[in-house]
């Protein structure tokens, strides 16, 4: 199979491939982690064309979304992009995660351990594609690439432009504007004051630019991703990505969630595209307060951390923020609610002041501003899995 279209027609036929299979070594998985947005989506379909690339015709590289078929829709931006380059068979033949259970061969791309729910793949990882601290697990895996780069596109681009030199026919204008878009996205386009973009990731987009079939300027339609620029490429998902006011408290939560094991602490961390001021404004602060202790409750949590983000308007600009709630389980004492409260204000890494006038402790929810503008759920984790560490 050559070319990227070819890949995309066959994806129909994974269901097929994964239910008739009787040599489960002759099929890879490559598996995004859990939070499925664009990154790992666009990362998982893009290795896995790199990986078929490279395998007997027999042999089959099948791109498996981290996430349930149905919450797809909780991610406007992934299904714009996909949709704007495979129209005809849009999501519906893709693979996601609960259309099978995984086994096998398989690769992890966006993520360099399985997330807490699924750790029973840990023996059946051969290969990781990764831009998150390491975990130190999968240490069996043939192939560990884990660099600190600020998209795991970029990872996957170069990856691409290698194999490229020498098969040209890999290269393709879809994939070029998927991966594109996807770096962009990760590093706030590639801006210099967030602090999330390498000279790597600029080395890969400005790659991949003329690689894309921009349209003429001025034919734009609106809410399309057919542009004529990679600024207006990074406008356009960035806007579909922040569509999320009329979510639920819940579906906010669970959009962009990631779940981990720190020796007996299960912790959670939702990263969402909505100012703290405006949820409150929506919900109320009380309201807010018991939709996290109800989804401590439903993932059986011990720590659950919300990470707010997004641009408002200040003195007639817009201007990027952080918060961070930091919720526990009725179970977690007073003394360690303490404890892991004043380590992670201590924390330089996110530079955490009251949200409010002060942080009420006899409350299992603490709000917090976030000053350290640039530290995502990339270093929170790490942060509070140290604290967390320390008390085990």
């Amino acid at each position: 199979m050559k070319g990227f279209k070819p890949f995309l027609k066959a994806l129909a036929g994974n269901a097929a491939v994964l239910t008739n299979r009787t040599d489960q070594r002759g099929t890879v998985l490559v598996l995004g982690n859990e939070s499925a947005d664009m990154d790992s989506v666009v990362s998982s379909i893009s290795l896995a064309y790199l990986l078929q690339a490279t395998l007997p015709q027999t042999h089959w590289a099948i791109p498996v979304i981290n996430t349930n078929r149905a919450d797809m829709s909780l991610r406007p931006d992934c299904q714009a992009a996909l949709q704007s380059i495979m129209p005809a068979a849009s999501l519906d033949s893709l693979t996601f995660i609960d259309d099978l259970v995984p086994d096998g061969r398989i690769w992890l791309v966006d993520h360099n351990a399985p997330a807490a729910r699924q750790s029973e793949l840990e023996p059946l990882v051969e290969g990781i594609v990764d831009h998150h601290v390491d975990e130190g697990r999968c240490l069996g895996a043939k192939w560990r690439q884990i660099e600190m780069v600020g998209s795991c596109s970029t990872l996957v681009a170069e990856r691409l432009f290698r194999q490229a030199q020498s098969h040209p026919d890999l290269m393709d204008a879809d994939l070029a504007k998927l991966l594109l878009g996807a770096i962009l996205l990760d590093t706030s386009n590639l801006d210099p004051a967030a602090q999330r973009a390498t000279s790597r990731d600029v080395e890969m987009a400005n790659w991949l630019t003329p690689q894309v079939s921009w349209i003429a300027a001025g034919s734009i339609a609106p809410e399309s991703l057919n542009v004529s620029n990679p600024r207006e490429l990074y406008k356009g998902l960035d806007k579909l990505k922040g569509r999320v006011s009329h979510l639920s408290a819940r579906d906010l939560l669970r959009k962009d969630y990631k779940q981990w094991a720190v020796g007996k602490w299960n912790v959670g961390i939702s990263s969402i595209s909505y100012r703290l001021a405006k949820w409150i404004k929506r919900d109320g602060r009380e309201e807010i307060e018991n939709s996290v202790m109800a989804w401590i409750e439903e993932q059986q949590l011990q720590v659950a951390m919300v990470m707010t983000h997004g641009k408002v308007k200040q003195h007639g600009e817009k201007t990027y923020g952080r918060e961070l709630l930091v919720s526990f389980a009725p179970a977690v004492d007073l003394g360690w609610r303490r404890f892991i409260v004043d380590e992670l204000v201590k924390s330089d890494t996110l530079q955490l002041a009251p949200f409010f006038d002060e942080v009420d402790l006899q409350s299992r929810t603490s709000f917090f501003v976030q000053s350290r503008k640039e530290s995502s759920r990339k270093q929170v984790f790490p942060t509070i899995k140290s604290i967390l560490e320390a008390i085990s």
